[in-house]
């Protein structure tokens, strides 16, 4: 066992939740965002069955609003699915199991969905989060269909869920990986902020939950990457929906929607 009593199973599902410690956080996570004007719309969306949430990240701390909204609205965890790296960082990673952070596995994904549960999922990763500002709210997902598998493989809907006001908290210059590569010799992310002081912008929060997506038959053999890629399109094209939709709404634009 470590300094902070984190053990290796603390990050896989279930076992490191303490509802205890998930209601004080998540009530110091509500208060934050009634300062910083937080909102949240579209819960009810929120299907019965087990569902994916996929999200756009941003760096921060922007998903700990939404999970603790869930946790209020729900009484029930919206279980994160945290980056390998997350474990590494004492006393944090306690808390952040706590509160139903988990390794973001594919074992752990399906021990969830098996259970019905509400999963989280940020296709974009630590990548995502440390991008420059000229890439703000664009999804950079890569090569990754592991979430979209998994909600084939379970029936589980994906439900859209676009923050926005979270790509705005910080001004990121470059490549951080890269960066991080040339200054450390490591494949570790090094954001640079434009300004000397790295403070954050002060600015609105918002999270928009859209309406499910019902998964796609399970297709096998040569058509199975066809279904893959339609279906993570189909979700990317959602969740750009409602960002463009907010971004609209917040310059006063009328959509007519």
């Amino acid at each position: 066992m470590s300094l902070d009593g984190f053990r290796r199973a603390h990050s896989d599902a279930f076992t490191g939740f303490d509802a205890a410690t998930a209601t004080r956080v998540f009530a110091t996570i509500d208060r934050v965002g009634r300062a910083l004007h937080f909102d949240m719309v579209g819960l009810e969306h929120l299907p019965k069955g087990p569902a994916l949430l996929v999200a756009n990240h941003a760096f921060g701390w922007d998903a700990a609003f939404l999970m603790a909204a869930v946790w209020r609205a729900k009484e029930q965890p919206l279980w994160a699915l945290g980056e390998h790296l997350w474990w590494r960082v004492p006393f944090l990673r306690r808390v952040a199991a706590a509160c139903g952070t988990v390794d973001g596995t594919q074992e752990n994904i399906d021990r969830l969905l098996e259970r019905e549960q509400f999963v989280l999922v940020l296709p974009g990763g630590l990548r995502e989060a440390v991008k420059p500002a000229t890439l703000r709210y664009r999804l950079l997902w890569g090569h990754r269909f592991g979430f979209v598998r998994a909600a084939i493989r379970h029936g589980a809907s994906v439900v859209p869920v676009a923050s926005v006001g979270s790509d705005e908290l910080f001004d990121f210059m470059g490549n951080a990986y890269e960066r991080g590569r040339r200054w450390t010799g490591y494949r570790i992310p090094v954001p640079l902020p434009s300004r000397i002081l790295p403070l954050p912008h002060l600015t609105s929060l918002r999270f928009i939950v859209g309406k499910p997506i019902p998964p796609p038959t399970a297709v096998e053999g040569p058509g199975e990457h066809e279904v893959l890629e339609r279906f993570r399109r189909e979700i990317a094209g959602a969740l750009h929906e409602l960002i463009d939709n907010e971004l609209a709404r917040r310059a006063g634009i009328d959509l007519g929607l």
